[in-house]
C-alpha cells in the first residue's frame, strides 16, 4: 500500500500509539546495535491502514478476515496469498485509472464473489452520469465525440493510456485531475483495465463554455 517502508512508519506513528495500536520489535545483532525493527499492528490498525487506500475493496478484506475468524476456519496461505494480490492490484488499478466509487465496486464483486461474500448493488453516484455522445446530442450543439474529444485533450481535461491487448496495445481515454470535476472514470466492462468516461449532465453546458 505505501512505496516506501518509511513512508508506512511514518504514516504509523502519526496517526497511532505505540503499546496501545502497535508494537517495536528491535532486532540487536552481534555488536550492540540495532539491525531492523519490525512493527506489529494489531486488527484495528491494520484494517485503518486499508480502509485509508479503497474503501470498497476494504469491504472485501473486512469481510474474509471476520468471516474467517467468527467461523474460526483456516484459511489456507495459498487463499490469502491470492487475495492479497488481488486487493493489491484492485487498489493500483483504482488509483492509476482514477476510478469512481461505482467502477471500484466492479473491481470489489470480482474478488468478493467467488468467496461467496455479498457486496452493495451499487453505489450513488453525485449526479446523473451519460456518455459525450448522448450529451452532445441533448445539447444540440453540432459537435461529435471526435472533436469533443480533442478539445477535451487540449485544454487537458483527458488523456490517453494503453493497455495490452491481443493485437497489440490499446488506447483509450480517461479523465484527468481536472477533467473530473466534470465527469467520473467507468470501468469498461469489458475489460477493467480500461475506462470510459462520463460525464455529469447538469455540469455539461458549462463544460462546453470552457471549452469553446
Amino acid at each position: 500500500m505505501y512505496g516506501r517502508k518509511a513512508d508506512a512508519v511514518e504514516a504509523l506513528r502519526r496517526d497511532f500509539i505505540e503499546n496501545d495500536d502497535y508494537k517495536t520489535l528491535r532486532q540487536n545483532p552481534q555488536g550492540g546495535k540495532f539491525a531492523s525493527i519490525d512493527y506489529y499492528l494489531t486488527v484495528s490498525c491494520l484494517e485503518y491502514f486499508i480502509v485509508k487506500k479503497v474503501r470498497p475493496v476494504f469491504e472485501v478484506y473486512r469481510q474474509v478476515f471476520h468471516h474467517t475468524a467468527n467461523d474460526q476456519k483456516i484459511v489456507s496461505s495459498s487463499l490469502l496469498g491470492e487475495v492479497k494480490t488481488k486487493i493489491a492490484t484492485a487498489d493500483w488499478l483504482a488509483k492509476f485509472l482514477r476510478l469512481n466509487d461505482s467502477s471500484k465496486l466492479a473491481l470489489a464483486k470480482t474478488i468478493a464473489e467467488p468467496l461467496g461474500l455479498p457486496t452493495p448493488d451499487y453505489i450513488e453516484s453525485k449526479n446523473q452520469l451519460l456518455s459525450a455522445t448522448e450529451l452532445l446530442k441533448r445539447a444540440g450543439v453540432g459537435m461529435n465525440a471526435r472533436d469533443f474529444n480533442i478539445k477535451m485533450k487540449e485544454k487537458g481535461f483527458i488523456t490517453e493510456l494503453e493497455r495490452p491487448s491481443h493485437k497489440g496495445m490499446k488506447k483509450f481515454k480517461s479523465l484527468t485531475g481536472a477533467g473530473l470535476n466534470y465527469g467520473e472514470n467507468q470501468v469498461n466492462p469489458g475489460n477493467p483495465k480500461e475506462t470510459q468516461p462520463l460525464y455529469y449532465a447538469d455540469k455539461f453546458e458549462n463544460l462546453l463554455s470552457t471549452l469553446g
